[in-house]
């Protein structure tokens, strides 16, 4: 006879009235969504009109791509990309692919979530408690439901999608395919000798075949399936936005003040009540109550983006200020940061500063950087909680291996020691993480031949 188990589970839920859910659906849109929208609504109330803004000069638009001569620019670059077919977006062809697996509203929520946090070759770099530290705190989330949501992410396709590195990737694409010896020798090559691998095909067999007891057949058919293999998961999709332009959302500038934040107002739709409307409708004596919701509707419209505004400017006021040194030194003066810090000091929900800093931008002297950049967890944070980002400690990573001798360049472990003595103290593999997550090759194979 079976026995049954029950379990209580308490949660605290919060129920947002229409007003604020509309508020905080219109905060996480993009601004290109955004004035989709706004024509939408234009089109369904008559009430509402868009204002035409005055500039006194026409800001040119900003290219995260790198400067180039004879560039389209202006309205003719418009016409140019109007003309290029839409194409796969990696994000979005993973967030499509949600709704197809059998996963209940928490699960495809959470998997949305680390989709997010995907970098541009399609690995998920951030440890799951770092991922957490982002996460609603509504959620609750601890980690074994973000690892259950990456289980389910990294059966999505491509294969290898979610995994931490290139070796992660390359095994995760091995177990798709069918069960053989020269599969497990590959699986084996992947996970014990894959940065021992260099120079010619017969070096490598030779070298493999004193480690493994498969024969020199089975360790050719095994380079051969790893040869096969996508490196990146991301590999082959497009970026999204045609040659990388944005408009930015907010500027920052450097004043006799200091550091000074302003919103582009070309990236903000404006719109106001069609006062003569407005005032034809309040003369008159028998309203239709269609018109007085369509009324009511448009307040909320607007005062929906006048909140997105002001919270994506206050949000870029606190990176600002937080993240001065960024603005003067470059990457390597980021300090760590996360969106509950944020939450707390602009006295809103965790969640708010999550749509806040979905895909907005912020231009500034040294280009145009996502709001979410510059927030970083800290790698080797002490008994007070500070340290040094993860971003700033890559910076110093590429720094180093720029400036070292190409003859004798430096192992992760003399990355790792150098690291130490400039008071940053992470593990070897820590150093191999972050420098495979920046495409950078392993010291046997950076090492030029005299």
């Amino acid at each position: 006879m079976s026995s049954q188990t029950f379990r209580l589970k308490l949660k605290q839920t919060q129920q947002l009235n229409q007003n604020l859910q509309q508020s905080l659906r219109i905060l996480q849109l993009s601004g290109l969504e955004l004035e989709r929208e706004v024509d939408d609504w234009l089109q369904d109330n008559p009430l509402l009109e868009r204002v035409e803004a005055d500039f006194q000069s026409e800001p040119e638009r900003v290219s995260a791509a790198p400067a180039r001569t004879n560039q389209i620019g202006g309205e003719e670059a418009e016409d140019v990309w109007a003309t290029i077919a839409d194409e796969d977006n990696f994000h979005e062809y993973l967030h499509k692919q949600v709704s197809e697996h059998p996963l209940s509203a928490e699960e495809a929520a959470k998997v949305h979530f680390l989709i997010d946090f995907l970098d541009e070759q399609g690995y998920l770099t951030d440890s799951l408690t770092d991922i957490i530290e982002h996460t609603p705190l509504e959620w609750m989330s601890d980690e074994e439901d973000i690892q259950h949501a990456l289980d389910c992410l990294q059966q999505f396709d491509p294969a290898g999608v979610g995994a931490s590195g290139l070796a992660e990737s390359l095994l995760l694409q091995l177990q798709r395919l069918p069960a053989s010896s020269a599969r497990q020798c590959a699986a084996r090559i992947t996970l014990e000798y894959l940065d021992d691998l260099g120079g010619s095909r017969q070096q490598n067999v030779i070298k493999l075949k004193r480690e493994l007891p498969d024969d020199a057949d089975t360790i050719h058919q095994a380079l051969d399936i790893i040869g096969s293999l996508n490196p990146f998961p991301a590999y082959g999709f497009s970026g999204g936005e045609p040659a990388g332009y944005v408009q930015p959302d907010v500027w920052v500038k450097e004043t006799a003040e200091g550091w000074t934040v302003g919103s582009n107002e070309q990236a903000w739709p404006q719109v106001r009540v069609n006062q003569e409307f407005y005032d034809l409708l309040k003369s008159s004596h028998d309203v239709d109550p269609v018109w007085k919701e369509k009324i009511t509707e448009a307040r909320q419209k607007i005062e929906s983006l006048a909140h997105r505004k002001s919270t994506v400017l206050r949000l870029a006021e606190y990176i600002v200020e937080r993240q001065a040194d960024f603005f003067i030194f470059g990457e390597i003066g980021l300090t760590p940061m996360l969106l509950k810090d944020a939450a707390v000091d602009l006295g809103v929900a965790e969640s708010t500063v999550s749509r806040a800093v979905n895909h907005k931008y912020l231009a500034c002297p040294r280009g145009v950087f996502a709001l979410r950049y510059f927030f970083t967890q800290a790698v080797d944070a002490g008994e007070d909680n500070e340290g040094t980002s993860q971003s700033a400690v890559k910076a110093m990573l590429a720094q180093l291996v720029e400036s070292e001798n190409k003859y004798k360049p430096y192992s992760d472990q003399a990355l790792c020691k150098m690291l130490s003595q400039q008071g940053i103290e992470i593990a070897r593999r820590t150093v191999a993480k972050y420098r495979e997550s920046m495409n950078i090759a392993p010291a046997h194979q950076r090492k030029l031949a005299r």
